[in-house]
């Protein structure tokens, strides 16, 4: 049982440092997207999740969803563009 408890307390707490590193940083996020301004306008995805936000980009940049152009991004970057796009700019 108390294997189980730490296995639990383990989790939890692996969850919560990796949960809190995919979150992004908005203002950083505003410069990496100015390469996306051309076709895509943050207010268009106001209020969206920004881990969906994140994954759709990142869904981009490895070539599962098409797009009109390659991208080159990092998770960082992806995590920060979808932070300042879910906030509407």
């Amino acid at each position: 049982m108390k294997s189980l408890k730490l296995l639990a307390a383990t989790a939890a707490a692996t969850m919560l440092v990796f949960g809190t590193a995919q979150a992004g940083d908005a203002a950083a996020g505003k410069a990496k997207a100015e390469a996306c301004a051309d076709c895509h306008d943050p207010a268009d995805f106001a209020g969206q999740d920004a881990a969906a936000l994140t994954q759709a980009i990142k869904d981009v940049a490895g070539g599962k969803t098409k797009h009109k152009s390659k991208i080159e991004v990092s998770d960082a970057d992806a995590a920060d563009i979808a932070a300042y796009w879910a906030k509407g700019g």
